[in-house]
């Protein structure tokens, strides 16, 4: 039997249906509708997913953000989009901001419209339904926040380790690696110090069979020798690196110059590099909307 047809119960002897999905695949070379994260979580971007294939099972996948490019606006972006689109299960750790005011950003993010005005109840008749659903679906979405402030490493080893009293967690989120502790020396340099950390997050992360994806902003920390100009992944510290399954680097073109004359103003480049493939680094572009903080597909 042809893959490509399906055959229907109680129809005349003979008939075959073929999905109009695979005719337009098959007519224009597209793979329209196919599942982009075999066995991985899906993204919400579409290049994003076709890149990574989802975020797999066990996996460390570090974005490093220069101060100011827009990290918790893509955290809560891609937060959104699992959690609340793709109804997966999605467990947020952030020291940096307090679970209230990462809830009120997603909010303001998801209706485009400031809490104040929400709160003041000050909404059109036309507004107020299309409002009330966004906020329903934020609501009833599976988003975990523990704000703990200066965390442990091994305290968040053991947290993940406790999610299971949780409806089973698919992603867990860290906001961010240089914000976390360990129970080392003092003594120990900072990087030596991160390195270890995000070792011991890499762990866990087997260990529980869990995708993680950890926040950075190491973008900032050169190598000794390195140019300043922080848009390739090569120039990122070592302990990234050596220690990330998939590395990227969000570089946001109206907040970082980049020497491409025809770029969008509000075009974004996600550069990735698995640890499997260092040769083979890839590109994926997004968009931010400024005026309510969002990262979209690029279109």
């Amino acid at each position: 039997m042809d893959p490509n047809t399906l055959e229907i119960t109680e129809q005349p002897e003979g008939l075959r249906f073929t999905r109009i999905r695979d005719l337009v695949n098959r007519t224009l070379n597209q793979n329209f509708g196919e599942n982009l994260t075999p066995g991985g979580v899906s993204s919400g971007f579409s290049e994003l997913d076709k890149a990574l294939g989802g975020f797999q099972k066990g996996q460390i996948y570090t974005i490093a953000v220069k101060p100011g490019m827009g990290k918790t606006a893509f955290l809560l972006s891609l937060a959104n989009n699992m959690a609340v689109k793709e109804n997966y299960s999605v467990a947020i750790f952030s020291s940096e901001r307090s679970n209230i005011k990462m809830t009120n950003r997603l909010i303001e993010s998801e209706t485009g419209m400031s809490l104040s005005r929400l709160q003041s109840d000050d909404l059109k008749e036309s507004e107020r339904d299309h409002v009330l659903s966004l906020l329903s679906n934020i609501a009833k979405a599976k988003i975990y926040i523990d704000d703990t402030p200066a965390m442990r490493v091994e305290e968040f080893c053991n947290k993940i380790r406790g999610l299971k009293h949780l409806p089973a967690v698919d992603l867990v989120i860290v906001d961010y690696l240089e914000l976390m502790t360990t129970d080392v020396s003092k003594d120990e340099d900072r990087p030596d110090q991160l390195s270890r950390i995000l070792k011991k997050v890499a762990e866990v992360a087997r260990e529980l069979g869990l995708p993680v994806l950890l926040f950075s902003q190491s973008a900032g920390l050169q190598n000794g020798s390195a140019p300043a100009d922080t848009s390739k992944l090569e120039n990122l510290p070592g302990f990234l690196k050596d220690n990330s399954d998939v590395l990227m680097l969000l570089n946001r073109n109206d907040a970082f110059p980049v020497k491409k004359a025809s770029a969008s103003r509000h075009a974004v480049e996600l550069f990735i590099r698995r640890k499997a493939d260092p040769a083979a680094e890839m590109v994926v572009p997004l968009k931010f909307i400024e005026s309510i903080a969002k990262f979209t597909d690029f279109s």
